[in-house]
């Protein structure tokens, strides 16, 4: 099996999959160069640490797949890594429902995971309004066209699945307009979720923008 790269491992989260007790596993790596991710030590190579063995992972999930009831596997952005759907398959046997985060650059996969029954529950990172300049800033001015129409595929691919999913954004003010947010919120719908933008680390320190305030942000949420 074609390992992934896994930087982080949480044993334990009653949060990360409503309803659930799961275990998180954080990839390493991802095509995206938002400003304002706070995970930078997934994203920047320069910033990587050392990486789980994979049968580390197993291990466990093997021990205690009985005091669990699902695995998410976020990142970083987890469809680059080739061996995905062999990792997620080996921890479907054990049982476990699996919840995958992704950037939906990868619609290829998705729809290969989707296909085989692999996924219980998607949750998609949606980072502006459906309008390729908007969203090419965002993620650090890192897409073309032809990534941009990957992302607008797999919004399809996940609407039209069988599964449950979320889409969301984390807010951030001075890119994103309470405009920007009413238009996403009509286009997703129930399954649209909104986040604060969190200063408190970033992957570019130059990024200038703000979360908003307590204030804005429940005005936000009642729209």
């Amino acid at each position: 099996m074609s390992e992934i790269k896994i930087a982080g491992f949480k044993k334990q989260s009653l949060i990360d999959y409503p309803g659930n007790i799961s275990s998180v596993v954080f990839t390493q790596g991802c095509n995206f160069r938002c400003g304002y991710c706070h995970n930078p030590e997934l994203v920047l190579p320069q910033k990587f640490g050392s990486l789980y063995n994979n049968n580390q992972i197993f291990e466990y999930l093997l021990k205690y797949k009985n005091m669990l009831n699902a695995v998410c596997i976020t990142g970083g952005e987890p469809t680059i890594h080739k061996g995905l759907p062999a990792f997620i398959s080996k921890i479907k046997q054990l049982g476990l429902k699996i919840k995958l985060d992704t950037n939906g650059t990868n619609p290829k996969m998705l729809q290969q995971l989707f296909n085989n029954g692999m996924l219980n529950f998607v949750a998609m990172d949606i980072k502006h309004i459906l309008n390729f300049d908007d969203y090419n800033k965002s993620v650090g001015n890192c897409i073309d066209k032809v990534v941009y129409k990957n992302i607008l595929f797999s919004i399809n691919i996940i609407k039209n699945s069988k599964v449950d999913y979320e889409f969301r954004t984390t807010i951030v003010k001075g890119l994103h307009s309470v405009e920007h947010i009413i238009d996403l919120k009509k286009q997703f719908g129930n399954n649209y979720q909104t986040h604060n933008f969190n200063s408190a680390v970033v992957l570019n320190p130059e990024f200038n923008f703000e979360p908003f305030s307590e204030r804005e942000y429940g005005i936000i949420q009642s729209l």
